[in-house]
């Protein structure tokens, strides 16, 4: 499969085909309407995975990143008509898991009407930050052609500053225009330095970045500020701990910058690039190649960014007869006492200059939140049929007006808790096909199987994928679906990897099926 790189915003809007109005709203607000859909912030693709496995090999269970396995996949979505800024649309669903028992998932999604394409494009100050050591083995043309084809996509009134960082950190070029002379004598001398070894002071990289806003002529600049940093992940001198490198990123998109990761090197460490660009506030992607960076880099340069929301915050706590198990679809929410919560610094939307769509069956816009609901037996006591099984609760402050902003919302379950449907389908809250659930399932026993090879159970790692095959193929026989059909064609490439890998080492490759998998899922 070609390689498809989906840009990863807070909120990234994808045009194609959605419909923007500014009809007024309940007689009096004017908030546009429309369908523009949403994804949170992190990855927004699994390209590492992905060539791993083309590659034979059978990748660790931290390669596989969630939020870029769901944002891969298109989802369609009621129209954002919320009359706000970002609409809010929770589901559910209950099936039976493999065993028998009950499967209850909830899953909420946004949307956005407010089109990017309708708003004005306000100059740029771009400060990238390019790491130069051993651990960023990237070829020097490749930057080199993908900067310059970076600058020639900016406009003439945006600037570029030019930072470099691995042991110590220097700033070669500070407001460039983006074609002069002066940007590309900085690039040159960036080059033309021998890379460090091990050290990387990726905290005062990114500093470095950061002063690039306040020094000269950079103080006065009318316009937006824009980090793109290209680095391998490793951070070895200097303030290396993560929670302080990823304050002070947060600490920038909350000033209004926004702020991009472009992951790079044969020994990439996702675990810092992947926190800062769960931030919402700019790109974040893997180059597998020296000619996937030239790509990503341009097409940085064709992407305008304009913050949606600030101080994002979003709840979901479940009703009596519920209590919320794992939780899935962004790094960015974390369990409390009463349920599940996401809080972003800042929210930005995306509009690519020459590209309404990234084409093919990776469309994106899969990414939302999932939580597990599991039955709670001492709350449950006399609830029936459409009881609420949920409520959502969000509040945003609007880049646009600067004021306040928020929905609650309470999703129904048509069953009592912990019932299962009378057969082996999904009851599904909105009478639709089930696509994130079957997406959910697809990325549990992708990470299943990879658990069970790491922990050498190769009869267990490949019994998962087998197990699979009833619930995908009955699915897939209700309804058409390329994204699915691909999921199914990367799992059966990843089993054929695991059982040569099995093979080899002299393992039993005599599939057992694991009946206890995490997922719930449908049979014909």
């Amino acid at each position: 499969m070609s390689r498809k790189h989906l840009l990863s915003f807070g909120l990234l809007a994808f045009l194609a085909g959605c419909s923007t109005s500014t009809e007024a709203i309940d007689g009096g607000d004017n908030t546009p309407r429309g369908s523009v859909g949403v994804v949170q912030g992190g990855a927004q693709d699994i390209a590492l995975f992905r060539s791993l496995v083309e590659e034979g090999k059978v990748p660790t269970p931290e390669t596989l990143e969630p939020v870029g396995f769901f944002a891969e996949h298109a989802i369609d979505l009621p129209d954002a008509d919320c009359g706000k800024d970002i609409c809010i649309h929770p589901f559910l669903a209950v099936a039976p898991r493999f065993d028998g028992s009950n499967w209850t998932m909830a899953f909420v999604a946004m949307n956005t009407a407010v089109d990017p394409s309708e708003l004005p494009r306000p100059p740029v100050h771009l400060a990238i930050a390019v790491e130069r050591s051993q651990f960023a083995n990237v070829n020097a043309a490749s930057l080199e052609a993908g900067v310059q084809a970076l600058a020639g996509a900016l406009r003439p009134e945006d600037r570029v500053s030019l930072v470099s960082f691995g042991y110590g950190v220097k700033r070669t070029v500070l407001m460039a225009e983006p074609g002069s002379t002066e940007l590309a004598d900085g690039l040159a001398e960036v080059l033309s330095v021998a890379p460090a070894g091990e050290e990387v002071g990726l905290f005062d990289g990114i500093a470095s970045a950061a002063t690039a806003f306040e020094d000269g002529d950079a103080a006065g600049f009318a316009g937006e500020h824009r980090v793109l940093l290209i680095t391998s992940g490793h951070a070895t001198t200097g303030i290396t701990d993560p929670e302080h490198i990823l304050g002070l990123g947060e600490a920038m998109v909350a000033d209004g910058s926004a702020f991009g990761v472009l992951g790079v090197g044969s020994e990439f460490d996702v675990k810092i690039p992947s926190e800062l660009g769960s931030m919402g506030a700019g790109t974040y992607a893997y180059a597998m190649n020296g000619q996937d960076l030239s790509y990503l880099l341009e097409e940085e340069g064709k992407t305008t960014l304009f913050p949606l929301a600030t101080k994002f915050n979003l709840e979901l706590s479940p009703s009596a007869g519920y209590k919320v198990g794992r939780i899935y679809g962004t790094r960015r929410a974390r369990a409390t006492n009463d349920g599940a919560e996401v809080a972003m610094p800042a929210l930005f939307i995306g509009q690519r200059e020459g590209s309404a769509d990234v084409g093919g069956s990776r469309r994106g816009g899969g990414g939302g939140l999932f939580v597990e609901l599991l039955f709670d037996e001492e709350s449950a006591s006399g609830i029936g049929n459409d009881a609420p099984a949920f409520q959502v609760k969000a509040d945003w402050t609007s880049a646009a007006t600067e004021a306040a902003q928020g929905l609650d919302l309470t999703m129904l379950n048509s069953l009592p808790p912990g019932e299962n449907p009378d057969d082996m389908w999904w009851q599904l809250s909105d009478g639709g096909s089930g696509k994130p659930y079957m997406m959910l399932n697809m990325y549990l026993a992708l990470k299943a199987s990879l658990d069970f090879f790491q922990a050498g159970d190769c009869a267990r790692s490949l019994g998962v994928i087998d197990m699979m095959q009833t619930p995908v193929s009955a699915w897939l026989g209700e309804f058409s679906d390329l994204d699915i059909e691909d999921d199914n064609n990367l799992m059966m490439m990843l089993r054929q990897n695991i059982k040569n890998a099995c093979e080899d080492a002299q393992s039993s490759t005599v599939p057992i099926e694991p009946t206890n998998f995490n997922g719930g899922c449908c049979y014909s």
